[in-house]
C-alpha cells in the first residue's frame, strides 16, 4: 500500500479510473457461485469510491420554510368519492394542492462572512434576536397542530433550487425542527452520492483532503450472463456491491473529460485546494445548443485555418458534431475572492470518434487530425469537442 503524502503538494493529479486489466483473482470469498470469463480489475481513487458507494450521505443545507400537508376534512372525502368517475387528473391534482400549504421564510440573510470574526459573531446574535418575527415562525406557532397530517422541510442549495425532504418523529419534533432550522444550516442525510439519471451529489465529499496515491480496486466479472461489479479495498477486501452499471461508464467519461479539459481540471484542482466547494456533478447525451457551420467548437474552428476544407465537407463535418456528444457538467463555488458569490459551472462536451465514421473516407485529413486527440476507454474512443465555463450570481 503506497505511503499518505501530503495532500498540499499534489498538482493536477485528479484522476478517476485507469484502464483496467485482466487479473488472477480468488473470489471465492465474495462468490459463493462460480463465475464465467475473465476477471478485470481497475484501479479506481477516493473520488470514485465517494461516486460509486450506496452509503447514506450526511449533508448540511439551509432550511428556508417546510410544506403542509393538512388533513382532509370529511366532507372533502365525500365530495371526492362521489366525483372520482369524473375528475380530470389535473383536477385531482388541484384537489390534492387543496390540503397543501407552502410556508416560506422571505429572509435573504446568509451567515455573515467578514473577516472580523468578532463582528460576524455580533450580527449571528442579531439575526437570532428577530427569529420570533420572522413570518414563517409566527405561522408555525399558531397553527392548529391537530388539522396537520405531515411536514416537510423545504431546503434551498446555494443556486437557489429549493427541494423537500422527509422528516422524521411526530408532528411537534417537525414543527420544532423546523422552528430551530430555519434560515439556518441543518444536518440532512441524502441516500446517496448518485442521485438519479446521471446526477451525482457531491456536497459529502472533501476534496481538500483527497490523496492521488491511495486507491481502491473495481472488480468485473460475468455470472450467469450478467455483468457485476465490486469495489474492494486496497488490499483486496470487500467493500461493496455496485447495483447499476450504467455509473461506470460515468467513471470513464469522467476520467477522459478531466484528462483532456484543462477548465475541469482546474475547477476540481480549486476544490482540492480549499479554493472552492464542490456541489453538483451531472453527465448528459444532449446539449442544450447544435453546431453549425456558424456555430463550430473551437477545435474544428482551427482546422479551418490550417486545413483547405471545402464547403461541401464542412457541412458533412458538422452534421455528425451533435451527434454520440456526451456532456459533463459539473458546478462549484468559489469559497474566497470576487467569485464567492458566484456559481460556476464547467461544461465538457466529449465526441465520440465513431460519429466520425461516416465521414472517414471522404474528409480523411480531418479524421486523422482527430484521432490523434481521441484516448480510449471503455466508454469508448473520446475526443474533447467543446469547453466552455458560466457563473450565476447567488
Amino acid at each position: 500500500m503506497l505511503n499518505r503524502i501530503d495532500n498540499k503538494n499534489l498538482n493536477n493529479n485528479v484522476w478517476i479510473i485507469d484502464d483496467g486489466k485482466i487479473i488472477n483473482l480468488d473470489l471465492s470469498s465474495i462468490i459463493s457461485e462460480e463465475i464465467s470469463g475473465p476477471v478485470t480489475g481497475f484501479r479506481i481513487s477516493e473520488i470514485t469510491r465517494y461516486m460509486l458507494n450506496p452509503e447514506a450521505i450526511k449533508l448540511e443545507e439551509k432550511v428556508v420554510g417546510c410544506k403542509m400537508h393538512y388533513k382532509v376534512p370529511p366532507s372533502g372525502m365525500m365530495q371526492r368519492f362521489l366525483h372520482k368517475l369524473t375528475f380530470k387528473k389535473e383536477d385531482a391534482s388541484k384537489t390534492a394542492d387543496a390540503f397543501t400549504e407552502d410556508i416560506l421564510s422571505t429572509s435573504k440573510l446568509d451567515p455573515p462572512s467578514f473577516e472580523d470574526d468578532a463582528l460576524n459573531l455580533h450580527f449571528i446574535r442579531v439575526n437570532e434576536q428577530l427569529r420570533p418575527f420572522n413570518p414563517v415562525q409566527k405561522k408555525l406557532s399558531s397553527l392548529d397542530r391537530d388539522r396537520i397530517k405531515d411536514i416537510t422541510a423545504t431546503c434551498e442549495d446555494i443556486g437557489r433550487n429549493r427541494y423537500q425532504i422527509n422528516l422524521q418523529g411526530s408532528i411537534n419534533d417537525k414543527i420544532n425542527f423546523i422552528l430551530n432550522s430555519l434560515t439556518k444550516k441543518a444536518k440532512i442525510t441524502i441516500k446517496k452520492a448518485y442521485l438519479l439519471n446521471g446526477l451525482f451529489d457531491f456536497r459529502g465529499y472533501r476534496f481538500d483532503s483527497f490523496n492521488t496515491n491511495n486507491d481502491y480496486h473495481l472488480i468485473r466479472f460475468s455470472q450467469h450472463n450478467q455483468m457485476k461489479y465490486c469495489v474492494l479495498t486496497s488490499d483486496y477486501k470487500f467493500d461493496y456491491w455496485v447495483k447499476d452499471n450504467t455509473l461506470i461508464n460515468y467513471l470513464h467519461i469522467f476520467e477522459q473529460s478531466i484528462q483532456t479539459d484543462p477548465k475541469l481540471k482546474e475547477a476540481l484542482n480549486l476544490c482540492m485546494k480549499g479554493k472552492a466547494k464542490p456541489l453538483k456533478l451531472f453527465f448528459s447525451k444532449q446539449s442544450e445548443q447544435s453546431y453549425s457551420e456558424k456555430h463550430l467548437p473551437l477545435v474544428y474552428r482551427k482546422m479551418l485555418t490550417t486545413h483547405n476544407i471545402a464547403p461541401n465537407e464542412m457541412e458533412m463535418i458538422t452534421d455528425t458534431l451533435n451527434n454520440n456528444q456526451s456532456i459533463v457538467f459539473f458546478n462549484y463555488v468559489p469559497t474566497s475572492g470576487l467569485g464567492q458569490q458566484k456559481l460556476f459551472t464547467n461544461i465538457s462536451v466529449m465526441h465520440d470518434l465513431k460519429a466520425l465514421e461516416s465521414i472517414k473516407d471522404r474528409v480523411p485529413r480531418v479524421y486523422s487530425e482527430i484521432i490523434k486527440k481521441t484516448t480510449d476507454s471503455d466508454a469508448g474512443k473520446l475526443y474533447l469537442l467543446d469547453s466552455m465555463r458560466g457563473y450565476q450570481n447567488v
